[in-house]
């Protein structure tokens, strides 16, 4: 409000024409008793704009964007809250059993590109110790990897393989599959790229020794598979301690040294979509800006047509080291215990929840517009925060059943990390899709 509007409407109630002292507004003399009247409510006056102006800073960020405490009007529903196509299986495609769904993930053209560069080494190797390579073929390849899965599945990813093959207390499935010398020298000499042409490559890529099979597994995960209204963006660690250019190190996670890969993975079905491994900045590269929303905007790129103007949404949780968030939004020992404050700036809604006191979570949405908090419960959660937490965990929970059933075995070369993670990954992939058209299916 304006201070003349309050001195207006106060003056002429509580004064009339019968009063002799009384003075026409735009005169100099003022009574004494109107006069201290005016001086109060000049004081009142200027102590609600104090407290305005304070509460306008308090919602204004340091970049400068200014968050409303009241929601915008709704109205119809937003075009990004439409489903345009069926999730599941794509159109057309028809898995009749197990070993179908595997071989949309692990195609031919991968098993052809691996077999051809493991039989060059093989026969590289074998020439050096003056012998003869025994070529390998699609089908004892695939042996080769159907044993290494079953390592996983019998969780004896850890078992020496000597005992797997020899032991006559260990499944006799292993030796009467193939010999343990032949197993031991495909798992030596397999190989991903021609190694004659990789230090040109790598150049360019830190990633050449692998990055044919990668982007051959990444495009086929991409087609044979529609994601759901809900996808999650974030990070697995693959455990590596050997060397590579792109170890990482990351305290929070169990195993610390590794190989990091960013997923989008579907939150509803755990479906693996779109992947991106962290090789850091790659050789004559400038040096990278913005790593999250570029990593964002590369991986969703598959499902979209760049963000809230391609009809999607973001949901997700904001470091409170960010300048976008304004000081309402910060830590306070005065807010109360699950209280929850709101702000929103265009199509974006900001919200900052206390589950415990002197703390805050703070997140973005672009998909919710209201101030919705569950007040049937205890702890009062916004719907924002409701909502994050049944979609967050897509790629951890992918990571978690990866591990659980994990082939990895131990292994000084970082192309082999990769190639078993692949293998998990797929693994998972072929379940999901195996059983989106087959609901009735269990595992034995």
């Amino acid at each position: 409000m304006e201070d003349g509007a309050i001195l207006d409407s106060d003056s002429e109630s509580d004064l009339s024409d019968d009063d002799v002292d009384y003075v026409p507004q735009g005169q100099a003399e003022v009574a004494g008793d109107e006069e201290d009247s005016l001086d109060e409510l000049e004081d009142s006056s200027d102590e609600s704009s104090e407290e305005e102006t304070q509460t306008q800073a308090n919602r204004l960020s340091k970049k400068g964007s200014y968050w409303n405490e009241k929601p915008p009007t709704q109205g119809r529903a937003r075009t990004h809250n439409i489903l345009r196509r069926c999730p599941g299986p794509v159109s057309g495609s028809t898995i009749i059993s197990p070993k179908d769904a595997w071989e949309l993930f692990i195609s031919d053209n991968i098993i052809e590109e691996v077999l051809r560069c493991t039989n060059l080494e093989g026969r590289r190797a074998a020439a050096a110790k003056g012998k003869e390579w025994r070529c390998l073929d699609k089908v004892e390849f695939t042996a080769f990897i159907g044993l290494t899965l079953l390592a996983g599945g019998d969780k004896s990813w850890d078992v020496a393989l000597r005992e797997l093959f020899l032991d006559p207390l260990q499944n006799p499935t292993y030796k009467a599959t193939m010999g343990f010398h032949r197993y031991e020298d495909f798992r030596r000499l397999i190989r991903f790229d021609y190694k004659r042409t990789r230090a040109v490559r790598l150049e360019t890529d830190h990633m050449a020794a692998f990055r044919y099979v990668w982007d051959c597994f990444l495009a086929n995960c991409k087609k044979v598979f529609v994601p759901s209204d809900c996808v999650t963006i974030d990070e697995q660690l693959v455990p590596f301690r050997g060397r590579c250019k792109f170890l990482q190190y990351m305290p929070s996670k169990p195993a610390k040294y590794g190989i990091k890969i960013f997923w989008m993975c579907d939150a509803r079905v755990h479906y693996a979509f779109n992947g991106m491994i962290y090789t850091g900045r790659q050789p004559g590269e400038d040096i990278q800006r913005n790593l999250g929303e570029n990593i964002v905007q590369q991986l969703s790129s598959g499902i979209r047509h760049t963000a809230p103007e391609k009809n999607l949404t973001l949901v997700g949780t904001l470091r409170q080291n960010k300048p976008d968030i304004p000081p309402v939004m910060k830590p306070n020992k005065l807010r109360e215990k699950y209280s929850s404050k709101f702000g929103f700036c265009g199509n974006m809604t900001m919200v900052s929840y206390v589950p415990k006191k002197g703390k805050a979570v703070v997140l973005l949405s672009t998909m919710h517009d209201d101030t919705a908090v569950d007040d049937q419960s205890v702890k009062r959660k916004p719907e924002v925060i409701q909502y994050y937490n049944h979609t967050k965990s897509g790629v951890d929970t992918m990571d978690q059943m990866v591990r659980t059933y994990t082939c990895k075995r131990r292994t000084r070369r970082w192309p082999m990390v990769l190639w078993h993670n692949v293998l998990d990954v797929a693994t998972l992939n072929a379940f999901t899709s195996y059983t989106a058209q087959h609901p009735g299916y269990r595992v034995v």
